[in-house]
Protein backbone atom coordinates (compact mmCIF):
# COMPACT_ATOMS: atom_id res chain seq x y z
CA UNK A 1 0.00 0.00 0.00
CA UNK A 2 2.60 2.45 1.03
CA UNK A 3 4.30 1.98 -2.49
CA UNK A 4 0.81 2.99 -4.30
CA UNK A 5 0.62 5.66 -2.42
CA UNK A 6 3.91 6.78 -3.42
CA UNK A 7 3.03 6.14 -6.97
CA UNK A 8 -0.07 7.92 -6.78
CA UNK A 9 1.41 10.75 -4.99
CA UNK A 10 4.33 11.07 -7.94
CA UNK A 11 1.48 11.03 -10.45
CA UNK A 12 -0.18 13.86 -8.97
CA UNK A 13 3.19 16.15 -8.58
CA UNK A 14 3.93 15.34 -12.37
CA UNK A 15 0.19 16.51 -12.99
CA UNK A 16 0.89 19.89 -11.14
CA UNK A 17 4.01 20.15 -12.67
CA UNK A 18 3.17 19.74 -15.96
CA UNK A 19 4.94 16.63 -16.72
CA UNK A 20 3.08 14.48 -19.13
CA UNK A 21 5.07 11.40 -18.06
CA UNK A 22 6.34 10.58 -14.49
CA UNK A 23 9.43 8.99 -13.60
CA UNK A 24 10.14 5.92 -14.30
CA UNK A 25 7.26 5.87 -17.04
CA UNK A 26 8.73 8.07 -20.42
CA UNK A 27 6.85 9.38 -22.62
CA UNK A 28 6.57 7.71 -26.55
CA UNK A 29 4.05 9.38 -28.71
CA UNK A 30 0.68 10.06 -26.91
CA UNK A 31 1.04 8.41 -23.86
CA UNK A 32 3.02 6.86 -20.86
CA UNK A 33 5.19 3.21 -20.94
CA UNK A 34 7.74 2.15 -18.76
CA UNK A 35 9.66 -0.35 -20.60
CA UNK A 36 11.18 -3.48 -17.95
CA UNK A 37 13.84 -5.39 -19.37
CA UNK A 38 15.36 -7.06 -16.63
CA UNK A 39 12.56 -8.95 -14.85
CA UNK A 40 10.41 -11.90 -16.92
CA UNK A 41 7.63 -13.31 -15.81
CA UNK A 42 4.30 -14.34 -17.38
CA UNK A 43 1.83 -12.75 -18.73
CA UNK A 44 -0.42 -12.57 -15.42
CA UNK A 45 2.71 -11.24 -13.20
CA UNK A 46 3.75 -8.53 -15.53
CA UNK A 47 -0.30 -7.33 -15.74
CA UNK A 48 -0.28 -7.63 -11.91
CA UNK A 49 3.54 -5.69 -11.74
CA UNK A 50 2.19 -2.85 -13.91
CA UNK A 51 -1.22 -2.45 -12.18
CA UNK A 52 0.89 -2.56 -8.96
CA UNK A 53 2.92 0.37 -10.65
CA UNK A 54 0.45 2.43 -11.80
CA UNK A 55 -1.20 3.30 -8.32
CA UNK A 56 -5.06 3.32 -8.00
CA UNK A 57 -5.92 1.07 -11.04
CA UNK A 58 -4.27 3.44 -13.30
CA UNK A 59 -1.81 1.05 -14.54
CA UNK A 60 -1.81 -1.76 -16.47
CA UNK A 61 0.31 -3.76 -19.56
CA UNK A 62 0.13 -1.64 -22.53
CA UNK A 63 -2.59 -1.11 -25.03
CA UNK A 64 -2.52 1.08 -28.26
CA UNK A 65 -5.81 2.40 -29.14
CA UNK A 66 -4.69 3.58 -32.80
CA UNK A 67 -2.36 2.10 -35.49
CA UNK A 68 -0.35 5.43 -35.40
CA UNK A 69 0.17 4.71 -31.66
CA UNK A 70 1.31 0.99 -32.33
CA UNK A 71 3.42 2.41 -35.32
CA UNK A 72 5.27 4.87 -32.67
CA UNK A 73 6.04 2.32 -30.12
CA UNK A 74 7.08 -0.20 -32.32
CA UNK A 75 9.59 1.92 -34.16
CA UNK A 76 10.73 3.24 -30.64
CA UNK A 77 11.32 -0.78 -30.15
CA UNK A 78 13.14 -1.07 -32.78
CA UNK A 79 15.56 1.64 -32.05
CA UNK A 80 16.07 0.62 -28.29
CA UNK A 81 14.84 -2.24 -27.40
CA UNK A 82 17.83 -5.52 -27.80
CA UNK A 83 17.57 -7.92 -30.57
CA UNK A 84 15.74 -11.45 -30.27
CA UNK A 85 13.44 -9.91 -27.59
CA UNK A 86 9.70 -10.04 -27.34
CA UNK A 87 7.91 -7.80 -24.86
CA UNK A 88 4.13 -8.68 -23.29
CA UNK A 89 1.49 -6.37 -24.00
CA UNK A 90 -1.98 -6.01 -22.67
CA UNK A 91 -3.95 -8.22 -25.31
CA UNK A 92 -4.91 -11.88 -24.73
CA UNK A 93 -7.80 -14.19 -25.85
CA UNK A 94 -10.04 -15.97 -23.26
CA UNK A 95 -12.26 -19.09 -24.05
CA UNK A 96 -12.45 -18.59 -27.74
CA UNK A 97 -9.13 -19.19 -29.88
CA UNK A 98 -8.55 -15.70 -32.57
CA UNK A 99 -11.18 -14.02 -30.04
CA UNK A 100 -8.40 -11.22 -28.94
CA UNK A 101 -9.11 -8.34 -26.55
CA UNK A 102 -7.09 -5.80 -25.64
CA UNK A 103 -7.28 -5.24 -21.47
CA UNK A 104 -9.01 -2.33 -21.22
CA UNK A 105 -11.98 -4.50 -23.31
CA UNK A 106 -11.86 -3.31 -26.82
CA UNK A 107 -11.56 -5.91 -29.76
CA UNK A 108 -8.47 -6.54 -31.39
CA UNK A 109 -8.72 -7.92 -34.48
CA UNK A 110 -6.05 -10.23 -35.93
CA UNK A 111 -4.41 -9.17 -39.03
CA UNK A 112 -3.32 -5.40 -40.30
CA UNK A 113 -2.06 -3.42 -38.67
CA UNK A 114 -0.80 -4.96 -35.36
CA UNK A 115 -0.23 -8.49 -35.82
CA UNK A 116 2.65 -10.34 -37.78
CA UNK A 117 0.87 -11.74 -40.52
CA UNK A 118 0.82 -15.44 -39.19
CA UNK A 119 0.27 -14.80 -35.74
CA UNK A 120 -2.96 -14.50 -33.58
CA UNK A 121 -4.38 -18.18 -33.98
CA UNK A 122 -2.66 -20.69 -32.51
CA UNK A 123 -3.67 -22.93 -30.55
CA UNK A 124 -2.85 -22.54 -26.14
CA UNK A 125 -1.13 -19.66 -27.14
CA UNK A 126 -3.21 -16.85 -25.49
CA UNK A 127 -1.37 -14.16 -24.47
CA UNK A 128 -0.23 -11.44 -27.07
CA UNK A 129 3.72 -10.04 -27.34
CA UNK A 130 5.64 -7.28 -29.52
CA UNK A 131 8.32 -9.16 -31.02
CA UNK A 132 11.04 -7.97 -32.57
CA UNK A 133 11.42 -11.23 -35.01
CA UNK A 134 9.19 -9.57 -36.86
CA UNK A 135 9.68 -5.55 -36.31
CA UNK A 136 7.52 -5.81 -33.37
CA UNK A 137 4.43 -6.30 -34.52
CA UNK A 138 2.29 -9.01 -32.15
CA UNK A 139 2.59 -12.66 -32.01
CA UNK A 140 1.11 -15.13 -29.77
CA UNK A 141 2.58 -16.92 -27.00
CA UNK A 142 1.56 -18.95 -24.08
CA UNK A 143 1.09 -16.75 -21.24
CA UNK A 144 3.12 -18.85 -18.62
CA UNK A 145 6.16 -18.45 -20.97
CA UNK A 146 9.13 -15.70 -19.06
CA UNK A 147 9.20 -12.16 -21.22
CA UNK A 148 10.05 -8.64 -20.26
CA UNK A 149 6.69 -6.45 -20.33
CA UNK A 150 5.45 -2.54 -20.88
CA UNK A 151 3.44 -1.18 -18.41
CA UNK A 152 1.45 2.00 -19.36
CA UNK A 153 -0.61 5.00 -17.39
CA UNK A 154 -2.18 7.62 -18.85
CA UNK A 155 -0.43 11.11 -20.47
CA UNK A 156 -1.71 14.25 -18.28
CA UNK A 157 -2.33 17.82 -20.12
CA UNK A 158 -3.55 20.73 -18.51
CA UNK A 159 -5.38 21.11 -21.99
CA UNK A 160 -8.70 20.29 -22.57
CA UNK A 161 -9.89 18.41 -25.44
CA UNK A 162 -11.61 20.06 -27.59
CA UNK A 163 -11.59 17.84 -31.29
CA UNK A 164 -15.18 16.56 -32.21
CA UNK A 165 -16.01 13.19 -33.34
CA UNK A 166 -15.74 13.15 -36.94
CA UNK A 167 -18.98 11.47 -38.45
CA UNK A 168 -18.77 8.81 -41.16
CA UNK A 169 -19.74 10.54 -44.49
CA UNK A 170 -21.82 8.08 -47.10
CA UNK A 171 -20.35 9.11 -50.18
CA UNK A 172 -22.16 8.85 -53.81
CA UNK A 173 -19.54 6.48 -55.42
CA UNK A 174 -19.22 6.14 -59.13
CA UNK A 175 -20.83 2.87 -60.72
CA UNK A 176 -19.19 -0.26 -60.39
CA UNK A 177 -16.77 1.22 -57.35
CA UNK A 178 -17.41 0.70 -53.10
CA UNK A 179 -16.79 2.72 -50.30
CA UNK A 180 -14.45 1.45 -48.07
CA UNK A 181 -14.02 4.04 -45.04
CA UNK A 182 -13.84 7.24 -45.84
CA UNK A 183 -12.85 6.72 -49.97
CA UNK A 184 -14.44 5.28 -53.20
CA UNK A 185 -12.23 2.49 -54.91
CA UNK A 186 -12.87 0.75 -57.89
CA UNK A 187 -11.49 -3.01 -57.71
CA UNK A 188 -10.88 -5.29 -60.66
CA UNK A 189 -11.87 -8.52 -62.48
CA UNK A 190 -9.03 -8.65 -64.30
CA UNK A 191 -5.11 -9.03 -64.31
CA UNK A 192 -2.98 -6.55 -65.34
CA UNK A 193 0.91 -5.29 -64.74
CA UNK A 194 1.62 -3.33 -62.70
CA UNK A 195 2.11 -0.61 -65.41
CA UNK A 196 -1.12 -1.19 -66.83
CA UNK A 197 -2.90 -1.19 -64.00
CA UNK A 198 -1.53 1.97 -63.07
CA UNK A 199 -2.48 3.66 -66.65
CA UNK A 200 -6.08 1.80 -66.15
CA UNK A 201 -6.69 3.72 -62.97
CA UNK A 202 -5.66 6.85 -64.48
CA UNK A 203 -7.17 6.86 -68.29
CA UNK A 204 -10.36 5.55 -66.88
CA UNK A 205 -11.00 7.34 -63.68
CA UNK A 206 -9.76 10.63 -65.29
CA UNK A 207 -12.97 12.66 -63.47
CA UNK A 208 -12.26 11.34 -60.06
CA UNK A 209 -8.22 11.74 -60.24
CA UNK A 210 -8.10 7.96 -60.11
CA UNK A 211 -4.51 6.43 -59.33
CA UNK A 212 -3.22 2.62 -57.85
CA UNK A 213 -4.49 2.74 -54.08
CA UNK A 214 -2.28 4.77 -51.83
CA UNK A 215 -3.05 4.93 -48.62
CA UNK A 216 -2.89 8.53 -46.67
CA UNK A 217 -2.93 6.68 -43.54
CA UNK A 218 -2.39 3.44 -41.28
CA UNK A 219 -6.25 3.87 -40.89
CA UNK A 220 -7.21 4.15 -44.18
CA UNK A 221 -4.80 1.02 -44.77
CA UNK A 222 -6.13 -1.35 -42.08
CA UNK A 223 -9.76 -0.77 -43.71
CA UNK A 224 -8.62 -2.05 -46.67
CA UNK A 225 -7.27 -4.73 -45.51
CA UNK A 226 -10.31 -5.66 -43.46
CA UNK A 227 -12.37 -5.10 -46.28
CA UNK A 228 -10.25 -7.52 -49.02
CA UNK A 229 -9.79 -10.15 -46.00
CA UNK A 230 -13.78 -10.13 -46.04
CA UNK A 231 -14.53 -9.25 -49.41
CA UNK A 232 -11.61 -10.72 -51.65
CA UNK A 233 -10.26 -13.53 -49.51
CA UNK A 234 -8.06 -15.16 -52.70
CA UNK A 235 -6.65 -12.11 -54.68
CA UNK A 236 -3.89 -10.36 -54.36
CA UNK A 237 -4.14 -6.94 -55.69
CA UNK A 238 -1.27 -4.31 -57.50
CA UNK A 239 -1.14 -1.06 -54.94
CA UNK A 240 0.62 2.19 -55.82
CA UNK A 241 3.74 1.20 -54.30
CA UNK A 242 6.96 1.47 -56.43
CA UNK A 243 10.96 0.94 -56.04
CA UNK A 244 11.19 2.66 -59.42
CA UNK A 245 15.04 3.34 -59.13
CA UNK A 246 15.71 -0.66 -58.22
CA UNK A 247 17.93 0.34 -55.43
CA UNK A 248 14.97 -0.25 -52.49
CA UNK A 249 13.66 3.39 -52.22
CA UNK A 250 9.88 2.69 -51.89
CA UNK A 251 7.40 5.49 -53.12
CA UNK A 252 3.89 5.60 -53.19
CA UNK A 253 2.40 6.87 -56.65
CA UNK A 254 1.18 9.88 -54.62
CA UNK A 255 4.69 10.81 -54.26
CA UNK A 256 4.94 9.86 -50.86
CA UNK A 257 7.77 7.40 -49.39
CA UNK A 258 6.46 3.89 -48.63
CA UNK A 259 8.02 3.19 -44.54
CA UNK A 260 9.72 -0.02 -43.98
CA UNK A 261 8.38 -2.26 -41.21
CA UNK A 262 5.00 -1.78 -39.94
CA UNK A 263 2.27 -0.89 -39.80
CA UNK A 264 2.22 -1.31 -44.36
CA UNK A 265 4.82 -4.60 -44.94
CA UNK A 266 4.67 -8.32 -44.07
CA UNK A 267 7.63 -9.59 -42.16
CA UNK A 268 10.87 -10.00 -44.12
CA UNK A 269 9.33 -7.78 -47.17
CA UNK A 270 10.59 -6.29 -49.21
CA UNK A 271 12.94 -8.85 -50.16
CA UNK A 272 13.52 -7.68 -54.11
CA UNK A 273 17.17 -7.47 -55.32
CA UNK A 274 18.75 -4.05 -55.81
CA UNK A 275 18.92 -3.03 -59.56
CA UNK A 276 15.68 -5.15 -60.17
CA UNK A 277 12.16 -3.33 -60.64
CA UNK A 278 9.70 -4.16 -57.97
CA UNK A 279 6.23 -2.94 -57.24
CA UNK A 280 3.77 -3.38 -53.87
CA UNK A 281 0.97 -5.42 -53.56
CA UNK A 282 -1.52 -6.12 -51.06
CA UNK A 283 -0.80 -10.46 -50.87
CA UNK A 284 -4.04 -12.06 -49.98
CA UNK A 285 -0.66 -15.08 -48.54
CA UNK A 286 0.11 -12.26 -46.14
CA UNK A 287 -2.97 -11.07 -44.69
CA UNK A 288 -3.21 -8.10 -47.22
CA UNK A 289 0.31 -6.52 -45.76
CA UNK A 290 2.49 -5.45 -48.78
CA UNK A 291 4.52 -7.87 -50.71
CA UNK A 292 7.01 -6.91 -53.22
CA UNK A 293 6.74 -8.72 -56.85
CA UNK A 294 7.99 -7.70 -60.29
CA UNK A 295 6.08 -5.51 -62.02
CA UNK A 296 5.66 -7.69 -64.65
CA UNK A 297 3.48 -9.91 -63.14
CA UNK A 298 -0.11 -9.87 -63.51
CA UNK A 299 -2.48 -9.18 -60.71
CA UNK A 300 -5.80 -7.71 -59.68
CA UNK A 301 -5.63 -4.03 -58.81
CA UNK A 302 -7.47 -1.56 -56.49
CA UNK A 303 -7.86 1.98 -58.12
CA UNK A 304 -8.45 4.79 -55.60
CA UNK A 305 -10.73 7.61 -56.38
CA UNK A 306 -9.99 11.01 -55.04
CA UNK A 307 -13.21 13.00 -55.93
CA UNK A 308 -16.80 11.78 -56.49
Amino acid sequence: MERLSTTFFCLLLAVASGRACNAPFQEVGDSCYYIETELKVGWSEARAFCQSMGGYELGDLAVFSSCDAFTVFAGYLGFNAAADSAFWVGAHTEFVVNSWRWVDGTVLPTGVPFWAYRQGDNKEQDCAAMDSSSFFQLSDFACDEPKPFVCQVPKYSHGRDTREAVRPVTLDCPADSVQVGEFCYWFSDTIKTWDEAENYCRNNFQENLGELFSPASCEEFTKMAHHLEVAERDKSHWVGAADATGNQEWYWVSGDPVPGGPPFWATNEPDDHFNSNYCGMMSSYRRFYLADERCTSSHYFICKLHTV
